[in-house]
């Protein structure tokens, strides 16, 4: 979600940047304004883009939740915190932690996966300290697909 409204906020200050530099350009007594605000909203455009690719990133590295007819198919398993690091980004007023997990099937054999979650300060810290075993579901197609209900 985050990742979208920088995105969109990115695309919007090229937009703008363009339209007044075409429009400022034209006058003579404005055209050293319509440079200056183009290098402007470039550069705003590229922190914001800079920001829509550091949200992505986490984003798509993040444990997802399953759609009932999902988790209607997914297979029991428990995940395994091995490593729990805090990153320095926020989202809604919780930190966002890069969680390295062994993620054991019933069935099958154990495998390891990173993920994000978004965690309270008292669940990051409990996982901090590892060796916590959380209940998970899996997708039998993607093995690499889990959700965990205690962080969601």
């Amino acid at each position: 979600m985050a990742s979208t409204v920088f995105g969109m906020l990115a695309v919007l200050a090229v937009i703008v940047g363009v339209v007044m530099f075409l429009v400022l350009r034209r006058r003579p007594h404005t055209r050293v304004g319509a440079y200056a605000t183009a290098v402007f909203s470039f550069l705003v455009a590229g922190v914001l883009a800079m920001g829509h690719f550091s949200f992505a990133g986490l984003e798509s590295a993040a444990l997802t939740t399953f759609a009932p007819a999902d988790r209607a198919t997914a297979l029991p398993c428990e995940a395994t915190v091995l490593r729990a690091d805090k990153t320095g980004n926020k989202l809604n007023g919780r930190y966002i932690w890069w969680l390295r997990l062994r993620v054991t099937p019933r069935t099958g054999s154990p495998y390891e996966i990173e993920r994000t979650a978004r965690l309270t300060p008292a669940m990051g810290e409990r996982l901090e300290r590892g060796n916590v075993v959380l209940a998970c579901l899996t997708a039998p197609a993607d093995r690499t697909r889990i959700e965990i209900a205690a962080l969601a």
